[in-house]
């Protein structure tokens, strides 16, 4: 081969967006392997494509879907009653406990709550916000106690406001923070599992396979982490016909080359 040629096929390897690879195994129909440079993830953060990542019934492949959006109340059955969890952003948000007849209500917190998982150590309330120069993150655990003695303590500081979890185990809970991914123990220890900066992208689900692959929803994208030699391997992955794409204004769309 010619040193022209040579030099054209490693301009190629390495030209950014317009090249992806097809070498990974997509993590679901019409999805295709994508590196993504700077520019890309830039647009992406306009984009109004946002996917959400779940698990089949039997756990043995990766569903994507369209997310609509944002939760901003979470409710959890309790022995005499619910918890009702909001959160509005900066707005501010807080956690109640309502009587089952809802004639009775006690305020826990005036934190934004993100959801409830019921665990080994009872109800835990995972909390937090993201804000301009704000950017924390709580775990509470729910004590249950007889009328006013109901109550909310602090259980484990996640350092970094929470953008979605899971439930590993009756003794773990997987939360995916500003920062990355961290496990919460039945004992209030923390564990990091993996150091992701997301971005501006807005992760809002993921995936645990019984194999410990993660795959994340998020816009524009999805990720797939395979554990590696103590790491993780990320790979990044757009749909099949929006292998390019531009910004537009306040958009990132899919380019006509690309459909």
């Amino acid at each position: 081969m010619s040193r022209i040629p040579q030099l054209l096929v490693v301009l190629l390897l390495c030209s950014g967006s317009a090249i992806y690879a097809q070498t990974s195994d997509p993590p679901a129909p019409g999805w295709v392997a994508y590196q993504p440079t700077e520019d890309d993830l830039r647009c992406a953060n306009y984009s109004k494509q946002e996917w959400r990542v779940t698990l089949s019934s039997d756990k043995s492949s990766i569903q994507v879907s369209r997310f609509e959006g944002e939760t901003y109340r979470h409710v959890i059955k309790v022995r005499d009653g619910r918890l009702v969890g909001e959160n509005h952003g900066e707005w501010g948000g807080g956690l109640w406990w309502i009587s089952r007849d809802g004639r009775r209500r006690k305020q826990l917190s005036d934190e934004n709550v993100h959801g409830f998982v019921k665990t080994s150590s009872g109800v835990l309330v995972i909390v937090g916000l993201s804000h301009l120069t704000f950017n924390y993150g709580e775990v509470l655990q729910y004590i249950d106690g007889p009328g006013r003695k109901k109550r909310v303590k602090a259980f484990a500081d996640l350092g970094f406001a929470p953008r979605t979890f899971l439930l590993e185990s009756p003794e773990s809970v997987m939360v995916l923070t500003r920062d990355g991914f961290v496990r919460v123990h039945s004992s209030g220890g923390l564990e990091s599992v993996f150091r992701r900066v997301y971005g501006l992208l807005y992760p809002n689900s993921f995936t645990l396979s019984p194999n410990r692959v993660i795959h994340v929803g998020m816009r524009h994208f999805i990720t797939r982490l395979t554990p590696s030699e103590g790491t993780y391997k990320e790979e990044w992955f757009v749909p099949a016909n929006c292998i390019q794409f531009v910004q537009q204004e306040y958009d990132c769309v899919c380019s006509a080359a690309s459909r």
